[in-house]
């Protein structure tokens, strides 16, 4: 007498029926789609980018792969801002190569991020001092820029509470009566997870084109570029910025997370086009861009005024190095 089937036993020999259904595969939208095409979207309608409307001590961010351009657009913003009525007073350069921007003085570049500490607490005694100064020619001007450049071997870059806390509360070393005053901060990096989560989340603009790698490419868009939940928002956004950045060769999108009530992408995303200029000395004295022998002693990372001395004189501030 044959068993009765039970429904746990397998029908062998029976093929099961294959179901159809007339939604496309390609809908999941938490997904990057690696080694697809993308449908190209109109971005003729985006605008340049205006750097001097950055806001005061900005932490910006530059993320691309190898040679696509990073420095040469940051030497170039650097150009714009020392031609206008926003410049630096003093600009340091952070590189293990020592490479590139050759208009930042000789004096004022470093292999490591050391100096950092002693900078910031110099921005410190400027605004202590200005905000107790009851007359305003008595201020101290002292706007700086530091530019973060091949940093981000190792975990450099993650390990320098500096970095969080500049991008955090970096503004706040500013705000002391003087207009322009703070302390702004360039990081140029070939990866987006060199840098730390937490300065991710609180940079003021991220300057980047296309990016290889489909993982970082993605947690760049999910934290910067993803404005709906609905339905097919991702695939548009995805399709927009595989748009914007290979619209033009060596372009940069200056994703702008500072500016409030984002309804489009229009209203915070705009196009970055360096051209090639002369370079020239960005600031300083002939004698800043003059080689020391002892450059990188570690007595040059501190300046000598912290050690009980005025900060400034005739209302400079005397930066690193002496």
């Amino acid at each position: 007498m044959p068993q009765a089937s039970t429904l746990s036993e397998p029908k062998t020999g029976v093929v099961p029926p294959v179901r159809t259904s007339s939604v496309p595969t390609d809908t999941n939208d938490t997904l990057p789609k690696t080694g697809s095409s993308f449908e190209r979207v109109d971005v003729s309608h985006f605008r340049s980018v205006d750097i001097l409307d950055y806001p005061v001590s900005f932490y910006i961010q530059v993320i691309a792969c190898r040679r696509s351009g990073k420095s040469f657009t940051v030497n170039w913003m650097l150009q714009q801002y020392q031609k206008s009525d926003k410049a630096f007073d003093a600009i340091f350069l952070f590189s293990p190569t020592d490479a590139g921007f050759e208009g930042i003085p000789k004096k004022f570049r470093y292999k490591t991020l050391d100096p950092i500490e002693s900078i910031m607490n110099q921005q410190r005694e400027i605004k202590k001092h200005n905000l107790k100064a009851k007359k305003a020619e008595d201020r101290v001007k002292s706007r700086v820029l530091l530019v973060i450049d091949d940093c981000a071997s190792g975990d450099a870059m993650k390990s320098c509470k500096q970095l969080e806390e500049l991008a955090l509360n970096g503004r706040h070393l500013g705000n002391d009566g003087v207009d322009g005053n703070g302390l702004s901060v360039f990081v140029l990096s070939q990866s987006v997870t060199k840098c730390s989560r937490a300065t991710r989340l609180n940079c003021d603009v991220w300057l980047t084109n296309s990016i290889a790698s489909a993982r970082e490419r993605e947690l760049l868009l999910d934290e910067t570029f993803f404005l709906s939940t609905e339905r097919g928002a991702k695939r548009h956004a995805r399709n927009l910025f595989e748009s914007l950045a290979t619209s033009k060769d060596f372009r940069f999108l200056s994703i702008e997370l500072f500016r409030q009530n984002k309804k489009s992408h229009e209203d915070y995303i705009k196009l970055v086009d360096a051209t090639e200029e002369k370079d020239y000395q960005l600031f300083g004295t002939p004698s800043d861009d003059e080689s020391s022998d002892d450059e990188y002693e570690p007595s040059n990372l501190v300046p000598r005024t912290m050690s009980g001395g005025r900060t400034f004189c005739n209302n400079r501030p005397q930066y690193l190095p002496y």
